[in-house]
Protein backbone atom coordinates (compact mmCIF):
# COMPACT_ATOMS: atom_id res chain seq x y z
CA UNK A 1 0.00 0.00 0.00
CA UNK A 2 1.33 3.46 -0.94
CA UNK A 3 2.57 5.40 2.07
CA UNK A 4 2.90 2.23 4.12
CA UNK A 5 6.35 1.15 5.30
CA UNK A 6 6.98 -2.28 6.76
CA UNK A 7 9.61 -2.46 9.44
CA UNK A 8 9.96 -6.00 10.77
CA UNK A 9 6.52 -6.89 12.12
CA UNK A 10 5.65 -3.24 12.80
CA UNK A 11 3.80 -1.20 10.13
CA UNK A 12 4.41 2.54 9.94
CA UNK A 13 1.74 4.66 8.17
CA UNK A 14 2.22 7.96 6.42
CA UNK A 15 -0.48 10.67 6.89
CA UNK A 16 -1.86 10.11 3.39
CA UNK A 17 -2.08 6.37 4.01
CA UNK A 18 -4.06 6.95 7.19
CA UNK A 19 -6.48 9.23 5.35
CA UNK A 20 -7.14 6.67 2.62
CA UNK A 21 -7.38 3.92 5.22
CA UNK A 22 -10.16 5.72 7.09
CA UNK A 23 -11.84 6.82 3.87
CA UNK A 24 -12.05 3.21 2.69
CA UNK A 25 -13.24 2.08 6.12
CA UNK A 26 -16.24 4.48 6.12
CA UNK A 27 -19.31 2.55 5.07
CA UNK A 28 -22.69 4.31 4.91
CA UNK A 29 -25.70 2.85 3.14
CA UNK A 30 -26.63 6.23 1.67
CA UNK A 31 -23.36 6.29 -0.30
CA UNK A 32 -24.36 3.13 -2.17
CA UNK A 33 -27.64 4.38 -3.64
CA UNK A 34 -29.54 7.45 -4.79
CA UNK A 35 -31.14 9.49 -2.01
CA UNK A 36 -33.56 12.41 -1.85
CA UNK A 37 -31.81 15.59 -0.71
CA UNK A 38 -33.19 19.03 0.09
CA UNK A 39 -31.44 22.33 0.77
CA UNK A 40 -30.82 25.90 -0.35
CA UNK A 41 -28.86 26.15 -3.60
CA UNK A 42 -25.92 28.58 -3.61
CA UNK A 43 -24.08 29.19 -6.86
CA UNK A 44 -20.29 29.00 -6.92
CA UNK A 45 -17.70 30.81 -9.03
CA UNK A 46 -19.20 29.52 -12.29
CA UNK A 47 -16.18 27.59 -13.53
CA UNK A 48 -16.91 24.54 -15.68
CA UNK A 49 -14.80 21.50 -14.83
CA UNK A 50 -15.30 18.84 -17.51
CA UNK A 51 -19.03 19.50 -17.70
CA UNK A 52 -19.62 19.96 -13.95
CA UNK A 53 -19.91 22.98 -11.64
CA UNK A 54 -18.88 23.00 -8.01
CA UNK A 55 -21.58 24.93 -6.12
CA UNK A 56 -22.90 24.65 -2.55
CA UNK A 57 -25.96 23.31 -0.76
CA UNK A 58 -26.86 24.93 2.56
CA UNK A 59 -29.18 23.73 5.28
CA UNK A 60 -32.45 25.65 5.38
CA UNK A 61 -32.23 26.41 9.10
CA UNK A 62 -28.50 26.51 9.85
CA UNK A 63 -25.11 27.37 8.40
CA UNK A 64 -24.30 23.73 7.52
CA UNK A 65 -22.84 23.67 4.02
CA UNK A 66 -21.73 20.92 1.59
CA UNK A 67 -20.18 20.99 -1.87
CA UNK A 68 -22.78 20.35 -4.56
CA UNK A 69 -21.53 18.95 -7.90
CA UNK A 70 -24.02 20.02 -10.59
CA UNK A 71 -24.03 18.82 -14.23
CA UNK A 72 -23.89 21.69 -16.71
CA UNK A 73 -27.25 20.79 -18.28
CA UNK A 74 -29.06 20.88 -14.92
CA UNK A 75 -27.34 24.03 -13.63
CA UNK A 76 -29.24 26.23 -16.07
CA UNK A 77 -32.46 25.21 -14.29
CA UNK A 78 -31.28 26.30 -10.83
CA UNK A 79 -31.79 29.69 -9.19
CA UNK A 80 -29.54 30.87 -6.39
CA UNK A 81 -30.97 31.05 -2.86
CA UNK A 82 -33.95 28.83 -3.70
CA UNK A 83 -34.76 25.55 -2.02
CA UNK A 84 -34.26 22.53 -4.27
CA UNK A 85 -35.35 18.92 -3.86
CA UNK A 86 -33.46 16.39 -5.95
CA UNK A 87 -32.10 12.89 -6.27
CA UNK A 88 -28.38 12.59 -5.77
CA UNK A 89 -25.64 10.45 -4.37
CA UNK A 90 -22.91 11.11 -1.83
CA UNK A 91 -19.21 10.79 -2.53
CA UNK A 92 -16.13 11.42 -0.43
CA UNK A 93 -12.99 13.38 -1.22
CA UNK A 94 -9.73 13.03 0.67
CA UNK A 95 -8.01 16.35 1.34
CA UNK A 96 -4.43 15.48 2.25
CA UNK A 97 -3.56 19.04 3.19
CA UNK A 98 -5.26 19.28 6.58
CA UNK A 99 -6.19 15.63 6.98
CA UNK A 100 -9.87 15.95 6.07
CA UNK A 101 -12.39 13.67 4.43
CA UNK A 102 -15.01 15.89 2.78
CA UNK A 103 -18.51 14.87 1.75
CA UNK A 104 -19.77 15.92 -1.65
CA UNK A 105 -23.28 15.76 -3.10
CA UNK A 106 -23.72 14.89 -6.74
CA UNK A 107 -26.97 16.22 -8.24
CA UNK A 108 -28.53 13.62 -10.52
CA UNK A 109 -32.21 14.51 -11.03
CA UNK A 110 -33.97 17.74 -10.02
CA UNK A 111 -37.41 17.10 -8.52
CA UNK A 112 -38.58 20.62 -7.66
CA UNK A 113 -37.37 24.11 -6.92
CA UNK A 114 -39.28 26.35 -4.50
CA UNK A 115 -38.86 29.66 -2.77
CA UNK A 116 -36.63 29.32 0.28
CA UNK A 117 -38.54 29.18 3.57
CA UNK A 118 -36.06 31.72 4.89
CA UNK A 119 -35.36 34.86 2.95
CA UNK A 120 -31.92 36.37 2.63
CA UNK A 121 -32.93 38.83 5.31
CA UNK A 122 -33.92 36.00 7.66
CA UNK A 123 -30.61 34.28 7.06
CA UNK A 124 -28.79 37.56 7.71
CA UNK A 125 -30.67 37.96 10.99
CA UNK A 126 -29.60 34.49 12.10
CA UNK A 127 -26.01 35.27 11.18
CA UNK A 128 -26.05 38.49 13.23
CA UNK A 129 -27.48 36.71 16.24
CA UNK A 130 -24.78 34.06 15.90
CA UNK A 131 -22.09 36.76 15.70
CA UNK A 132 -23.40 38.41 18.86
CA UNK A 133 -23.55 35.07 20.64
CA UNK A 134 -19.93 34.39 19.72
CA UNK A 135 -18.79 37.91 20.72
CA UNK A 136 -20.69 37.70 24.02
CA UNK A 137 -23.17 39.92 25.80
CA UNK A 138 -21.54 42.58 27.97
CA UNK A 139 -22.61 43.02 31.60
CA UNK A 140 -24.24 46.45 31.73
CA UNK A 141 -25.28 46.18 35.37
CA UNK A 142 -21.80 45.32 36.64
CA UNK A 143 -20.28 48.11 34.53
CA UNK A 144 -22.66 50.72 35.98
CA UNK A 145 -22.15 49.50 39.55
CA UNK A 146 -18.39 49.76 39.14
CA UNK A 147 -18.66 53.34 37.91
CA UNK A 148 -20.97 54.28 40.79
CA UNK A 149 -18.73 52.71 43.43
CA UNK A 150 -15.62 54.42 42.03
CA UNK A 151 -17.38 57.76 41.70
CA UNK A 152 -16.76 57.86 37.95
CA UNK A 153 -19.18 59.52 35.52
CA UNK A 154 -21.51 57.41 33.38
CA UNK A 155 -22.15 58.81 29.90
CA UNK A 156 -25.52 57.60 28.62
CA UNK A 157 -26.73 58.70 25.18
CA UNK A 158 -30.37 57.95 24.44
CA UNK A 159 -31.85 57.97 20.93
CA UNK A 160 -35.55 58.90 20.87
CA UNK A 161 -38.02 59.84 18.15
CA UNK A 162 -38.26 63.40 16.94
CA UNK A 163 -41.65 64.01 18.57
CA UNK A 164 -41.35 61.51 21.45
CA UNK A 165 -41.95 62.57 25.06
CA UNK A 166 -40.46 59.45 26.64
CA UNK A 167 -37.53 61.49 27.99
CA UNK A 168 -39.93 62.78 30.64
CA UNK A 169 -40.91 59.20 31.52
CA UNK A 170 -37.27 58.30 32.10
CA UNK A 171 -36.60 61.46 34.15
CA UNK A 172 -39.65 60.78 36.29
CA UNK A 173 -38.37 57.30 37.17
CA UNK A 174 -34.85 58.53 37.94
CA UNK A 175 -36.12 60.84 40.71
CA UNK A 176 -33.18 62.12 42.82
CA UNK A 177 -30.67 59.88 41.03
CA UNK A 178 -30.95 62.04 37.90
CA UNK A 179 -27.79 63.90 38.97
CA UNK A 180 -25.80 60.68 39.14
CA UNK A 181 -25.92 59.87 35.43
CA UNK A 182 -24.73 62.04 32.55
CA UNK A 183 -27.74 61.50 30.28
CA UNK A 184 -28.06 63.16 26.89
CA UNK A 185 -31.07 62.78 24.59
CA UNK A 186 -30.74 62.76 20.82
CA UNK A 187 -33.77 63.06 18.58
CA UNK A 188 -33.67 61.14 15.30
CA UNK A 189 -36.17 59.90 12.76
CA UNK A 190 -37.18 56.34 13.58
CA UNK A 191 -38.28 55.89 9.99
CA UNK A 192 -34.75 56.20 8.54
CA UNK A 193 -32.22 53.38 8.86
CA UNK A 194 -29.46 55.65 7.58
CA UNK A 195 -30.09 58.36 10.17
CA UNK A 196 -30.20 55.87 13.04
CA UNK A 197 -26.96 54.14 11.92
CA UNK A 198 -25.20 57.50 11.50
CA UNK A 199 -26.30 58.68 14.96
CA UNK A 200 -25.09 55.44 16.60
CA UNK A 201 -21.70 55.76 14.87
CA UNK A 202 -21.29 59.40 15.91
CA UNK A 203 -22.18 58.73 19.55
CA UNK A 204 -19.82 55.75 19.71
CA UNK A 205 -16.95 57.83 18.31
CA UNK A 206 -17.72 60.54 20.91
CA UNK A 207 -17.02 58.08 23.73
CA UNK A 208 -20.47 57.11 24.96
CA UNK A 209 -20.52 54.43 27.67
CA UNK A 210 -24.08 53.33 26.92
CA UNK A 211 -26.07 53.91 23.76
CA UNK A 212 -29.77 53.46 24.46
CA UNK A 213 -32.42 53.20 21.76
CA UNK A 214 -35.77 54.03 23.33
CA UNK A 215 -39.01 53.82 21.38
CA UNK A 216 -42.27 55.46 22.27
CA UNK A 217 -45.61 53.79 21.73
CA UNK A 218 -46.22 55.73 18.54
CA UNK A 219 -42.96 54.80 16.80
CA UNK A 220 -42.64 52.04 14.22
CA UNK A 221 -41.10 48.91 15.73
CA UNK A 222 -40.55 47.05 12.44
CA UNK A 223 -37.57 49.26 11.66
CA UNK A 224 -35.66 47.80 14.59
CA UNK A 225 -35.95 44.37 13.05
CA UNK A 226 -33.77 45.37 10.10
CA UNK A 227 -30.37 43.64 9.82
CA UNK A 228 -28.56 46.84 8.79
CA UNK A 229 -29.13 48.59 12.14
CA UNK A 230 -28.23 45.46 14.11
CA UNK A 231 -25.05 45.00 12.04
CA UNK A 232 -23.99 48.60 12.78
CA UNK A 233 -24.54 48.05 16.50
CA UNK A 234 -22.42 44.90 16.60
CA UNK A 235 -19.29 46.88 15.82
CA UNK A 236 -19.60 49.66 18.42
CA UNK A 237 -17.40 50.03 21.51
CA UNK A 238 -20.24 51.33 23.69
CA UNK A 239 -22.68 48.96 25.35
CA UNK A 240 -26.04 48.72 23.60
CA UNK A 241 -29.30 48.99 25.54
CA UNK A 242 -32.77 48.88 24.03
CA UNK A 243 -36.16 49.92 25.35
CA UNK A 244 -38.21 49.49 22.20
CA UNK A 245 -40.64 46.65 22.62
CA UNK A 246 -43.69 45.51 24.49
CA UNK A 247 -44.06 42.00 25.85
CA UNK A 248 -45.19 40.61 22.48
CA UNK A 249 -42.47 42.40 20.46
CA UNK A 250 -38.92 41.07 20.18
CA UNK A 251 -37.19 42.70 17.19
CA UNK A 252 -33.68 41.80 16.05
CA UNK A 253 -32.06 44.87 17.65
CA UNK A 254 -33.43 43.82 21.02
CA UNK A 255 -32.04 40.30 20.55
CA UNK A 256 -28.47 41.51 19.99
CA UNK A 257 -28.56 44.26 22.67
CA UNK A 258 -26.36 43.83 25.74
CA UNK A 259 -29.42 44.59 27.88
CA UNK A 260 -33.03 45.22 26.92
CA UNK A 261 -36.12 46.63 28.61
CA UNK A 262 -39.77 46.46 27.63
CA UNK A 263 -40.30 50.22 27.93
CA UNK A 264 -38.25 53.41 28.49
CA UNK A 265 -39.96 53.71 31.86
CA UNK A 266 -38.52 50.34 32.88
CA UNK A 267 -35.06 51.55 31.86
CA UNK A 268 -35.36 54.66 34.04
CA UNK A 269 -36.55 52.56 36.97
CA UNK A 270 -33.59 50.25 36.45
CA UNK A 271 -31.11 53.13 36.72
CA UNK A 272 -32.81 54.41 39.88
CA UNK A 273 -32.95 50.99 41.57
CA UNK A 274 -29.38 50.17 40.56
CA UNK A 275 -27.95 53.32 42.12
CA UNK A 276 -29.89 52.94 45.37
CA UNK A 277 -29.05 49.23 45.74
CA UNK A 278 -25.38 49.89 44.94
CA UNK A 279 -25.13 52.64 47.55
CA UNK A 280 -26.86 50.40 50.10
CA UNK A 281 -24.49 47.55 49.32
CA UNK A 282 -21.54 49.94 49.52
CA UNK A 283 -22.66 51.23 52.92
CA UNK A 284 -23.16 47.69 54.16
CA UNK A 285 -19.78 46.74 52.79
CA UNK A 286 -18.16 49.69 54.54
CA UNK A 287 -19.91 48.86 57.79
CA UNK A 288 -18.77 45.27 57.45
CA UNK A 289 -15.26 46.47 56.61
CA UNK A 290 -15.19 48.65 59.73
CA UNK A 291 -16.48 45.74 61.81
CA UNK A 292 -13.89 43.41 60.31
CA UNK A 293 -11.09 45.92 60.91
CA UNK A 294 -12.28 46.50 64.48
CA UNK A 295 -12.41 42.78 65.10
CA UNK A 296 -8.94 42.37 63.61
CA UNK A 297 -7.54 45.21 65.71
CA UNK A 298 -9.17 43.83 68.82
CA UNK A 299 -7.73 40.44 68.08
CA UNK A 300 -4.30 41.97 67.47
CA UNK A 301 -4.49 44.13 70.62
CA UNK A 302 -5.72 41.17 72.61
CA UNK A 303 -2.80 39.11 71.38
CA UNK A 304 -0.37 41.92 72.18
CA UNK A 305 -1.85 42.36 75.67
CA UNK A 306 -1.62 38.63 76.21
CA UNK A 307 2.01 38.68 75.14
CA UNK A 308 2.73 41.63 77.43
CA UNK A 309 1.04 39.88 80.36
CA UNK A 310 3.10 36.80 79.64
CA UNK A 311 6.23 38.94 79.56
CA UNK A 312 5.26 40.63 82.86
CA UNK A 313 4.62 37.24 84.43
CA UNK A 314 7.98 36.03 83.13
CA UNK A 315 9.72 39.12 84.57
CA UNK A 316 7.86 38.68 87.87
CA UNK A 317 8.89 35.04 88.00
CA UNK A 318 12.47 36.03 87.25
CA UNK A 319 12.28 38.61 89.99
CA UNK A 320 11.03 36.01 92.44
CA UNK A 321 13.85 33.69 91.44
CA UNK A 322 16.40 36.46 91.91
CA UNK A 323 14.93 37.38 95.32
CA UNK A 324 15.08 33.74 96.30
CA UNK A 325 18.65 33.48 95.11
CA UNK A 326 19.58 36.66 96.99
CA UNK A 327 17.93 35.33 100.13
CA UNK A 328 19.79 32.09 99.71
CA UNK A 329 23.05 33.98 99.24
CA UNK A 330 22.30 36.11 102.30
CA UNK A 331 21.51 33.02 104.29
CA UNK A 332 24.71 31.35 103.10
CA UNK A 333 26.66 34.50 103.87
CA UNK A 334 25.12 34.67 107.32
CA UNK A 335 25.94 31.07 108.00
CA UNK A 336 29.46 31.60 106.72
CA UNK A 337 29.87 34.67 108.95
CA UNK A 338 28.52 32.77 111.90
CA UNK A 339 30.91 29.93 111.14
CA UNK A 340 33.80 32.36 110.84
CA UNK A 341 32.77 34.08 114.08
CA UNK A 342 32.48 30.76 115.76
CA UNK A 343 35.89 29.71 114.48
CA UNK A 344 37.38 33.04 115.59
CA UNK A 345 35.77 32.70 119.00
CA UNK A 346 37.05 29.19 119.35
CA UNK A 347 40.49 30.42 118.28
CA UNK A 348 40.33 33.24 120.80
CA UNK A 349 39.17 30.88 123.48
CA UNK A 350 42.01 28.56 122.64
CA UNK A 351 44.46 31.45 122.74
CA UNK A 352 42.98 32.66 125.97
CA UNK A 353 43.30 29.25 127.55
CA UNK A 354 46.85 29.05 126.30
CA UNK A 355 47.60 32.46 127.73
CA UNK A 356 46.02 31.54 131.03
CA UNK A 357 48.07 28.41 131.09
CA UNK A 358 51.19 30.41 130.29
CA UNK A 359 50.26 32.88 133.02
CA UNK A 360 49.71 30.16 135.50
CA UNK A 361 53.00 28.61 134.50
CA UNK A 362 54.76 31.95 134.90
CA UNK A 363 53.05 32.58 138.21
CA UNK A 364 54.02 29.14 139.29
CA UNK A 365 57.56 29.76 138.18
CA UNK A 366 57.58 33.10 139.97
CA UNK A 367 56.31 31.51 143.13
CA UNK A 368 58.93 28.88 142.92
CA UNK A 369 61.60 31.49 142.23
CA UNK A 370 60.40 33.60 145.10
CA UNK A 371 60.24 30.64 147.29
CA UNK A 372 63.78 29.68 146.38
CA UNK A 373 64.87 33.29 146.91
CA UNK A 374 63.34 33.34 150.29
CA UNK A 375 65.00 30.14 151.20
CA UNK A 376 68.35 31.56 150.13
CA UNK A 377 67.70 34.72 152.13
CA UNK A 378 66.78 32.79 155.22
CA UNK A 379 69.92 30.80 154.91
CA UNK A 380 72.04 33.94 154.61
CA UNK A 381 70.25 35.51 157.53
CA UNK A 382 70.57 32.42 159.55
CA UNK A 383 74.23 32.17 158.71
CA UNK A 384 74.65 35.79 159.80
CA UNK A 385 73.10 35.08 163.11
CA UNK A 386 75.47 32.29 163.52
Amino acid sequence: MEGQIEKGEEIIYAPSALLHLFNNALTVNQTRRMVRIKGVYLSGKGNNYNGYYYDSLRDESSDALLTLIVPALLRTQLTANKTILFYGYITRRVVTNGGRIELQINLSDLIEQTQNRFSEEDVRKLELQQQKSEAGYRDVQTFLKSRIINGEPVHIDILIGRTAIIDQDILHQLEETVAVYDIRYHRVSFTSETEIIYAISQLDDAGADLIVIARGSGDNIQLFDKPAIAAACLGIKAMLVTAIGHKDDNPLLQKIADKSFITPTAFGQFLNDLYNSTIEELQNSRAKLVADITQTLQANYGQQIKQLNEQIQAVELQKQIQVRDINQLNQQEKMQLEEISKQKLELLNTSLVALKEQKQQKEQQAKQTLKRSRKKGWRKTFQGFQ
